[in-house]
C-alpha cells in the first residue's frame, strides 16, 4: 500500500513540472499565486476562494489575510492571465496531432440572483430553459486518445463589456489564440450555432479544418454549378443514392470557390437528418463515416461542462467582480489540464 506522504510528494513534484512553463511568463507575485491557487483547487475540488484558501499552507497563518491576498490577485489590474494561458496551451500542444478533434462550444454561467454584477447580461440557462442574468463562456477542448480531454480555453465574457464588442469577435479572438498556440493543428468541431458565414471566413483565414453541423437553410453551389438549398440537396442525394442513410457531395459556398464537402446521415426512427459541412475530403463512404465520428466527439463539451458545474461549482462563484470570474475560469482550466 502506497504511503500518503509519498503520493503527496509525487503529486507536488508533477504539479511543479506542469506549472513551471506557465509561471515563467508571469511576474514573481503571479508565479506564487498560480502555484498556490492551482494546487489548492486540485486538493479542495472547489473554485470558491474561501474554501480552497484553507488548503494553502505558507507563512501566513491567518486565513483571513490569505483570502484577502488571493482576492487581490484576482482583481488586480496587473493580474491578467492571458500570457499564462498562452504558455499553458503551448506546453500541451505536443499532445495535439493534425487529426485531433477540437470541439468548441458556448456555455452559460447563470447567476439568477445577481443584480449588480459588472457587465451582467442575459443568458439562456440550459437547466431551467429560460433567460436569466449571467455570463457566457467560450469553451475549447482537445479530445485525445483513450477518451482524454484537454481544456484549451475557458473564456468568460459578456456582450455588455466594451472590450468584447460582440459574440462573434470574442469567439474569433479565442479561436485565433488557441489555433496559434497549438501550432495550427487539429480539426475544429462545432454545432449549429457556428453555422454562419462569419465563422467560415474566420476558419478559412486561419487555414483551419472544420466540421460544422448545418441548420439546413443555407444555399450551396454543387459541382455542376447549381445553387441549391442544403435540405433540398440532401433529399435529392438520398433519392438517387444506393445507401439511403448516408450521403455526401462536394459543394462550395456562394461567392467562395473553396472546395467543401456536405455529409448527411439519417438515424433509424429519426426524421431530421444530421447534416455536416467540412473541409476534409469526402469521396467514399468510409470517409463520410469518419466525419460523423468527428462530430460525435463534440459531446465532450457537454460532459465536461456538466463536470465543471456539478463537481467543482463552475457557476457557484462567491465573488462579485467580473475580472475575478474570468481569472477563476482560467485557474479551472489549469487544474483540469493537470
Amino acid at each position: 500500500m502506497l504511503r500518503k506522504d509519498f503520493i503527496l510528494c509525487k503529486t507536488r513534484k508533477l504539479l511543479s513540472e506542469f506549472i513551471s512553463p506557465i509561471t515563467n511568463q508571469t511576474d514573481r507575485p503571479r508565479q506564487k499565486f498560480l502555484r498556490q491557487a492551482v494546487g489548492a483547487i486540485l486538493l479542495c475540488g472547489s473554485l470558491v476562494v474561501s474554501e480552497f484558501a484553507r488548503w494553502i499552507h505558507d507563512d501566513c497563518s491567518d486565513v483571513f489575510y490569505r483570502l484577502k491576498r488571493l482576492l487581490n490577485h484576482l482583481v488586480s489590474p496587473e493580474g491578467h492571465l492571458a500570457a499564462a494561458a498562452a504558455a499553458y496551451r503551448q506546453s500541451v500542444a505536443i499532445f495535439i496531432q493534425p487529426d485531433t478533434p477540437i470541439p468548441i462550444d458556448i456555455t452559460d454561467l447563470a447567476k439568477p440572483r445577481a443584480r449588480r454584477l459588472k457587465y451582467l447580461d442575459l443568458v439562456r440557462d440550459g437547466s431551467e430553459k429560460k433567460l436569466v442574468p449571467g455570463y457566457w463562456c467560450v469553451e475549447v477542448y482537445a479530445h485525445l486518445k483513450n477518451k482524454r480531454v484537454l481544456p484549451l480555453a475557458l473564456d468568460v465574457f459578456s456582450i455588455q463589456d466594451p472590450a468584447v464588442g460582440s459574440q462573434n469577435l470574442q469567439i474569433y479572438g479565442t479561436i485565433k489564440a488557441v489555433n496559434r498556440d497549438i501550432g495550427h493543428r487539429g480539426i475544429w468541431i462545432a454545432d449549429r450555432g457556428f453555422d454562419g458565414l462569419n465563422y467560415y471566413e474566420m476558419w478559412f483565414s486561419l487555414k483551419c479544418h472544420f466540421v460544422v453541423r448545418q441548420r439546413g437553410d443555407r444555399y450551396v453551389v454543387t459541382e455542376n454549378g447549381v445553387r441549391i438549398l442544403v435540405k433540398d440537396l440532401i433529399e435529392h442525394l438520398r433519392q438517387t443514392s444506393a445507401a439511403s442513410n448516408l450521403v455526401f457531395s462536394r459543394v462550395e459556398l456562394p461567392d467562395n470557390p473553396r472546395p467543401l464537402y456536405l455529409v448527411a446521415s439519417w438515424l433509424a426512427g429519426v426524421e431530421e437528418p444530421l447534416i455536416l459541412l467540412t473541409t476534409l475530403v469526402v469521396e467514399e463512404h468510409q470517409q463520410a463515416k469518419q466525419i460523423i465520428w468527428y462530430y460525435k466527439q463534440r459531446w465532450v463539451c457537454e460532459e465536461t461542462t456538466r463536470f465543471l458545474k456539478s463537481q467543482i461549482g463552475f457557476e457557484r462563484f462567491r465573488i462579485r467582480r467580473y475580472e475575478a470570474i474570468q481569472r477563476l475560469a482560467v485557474l479551472a482550466m489549469f487544474a483540469m489540464g493537470f
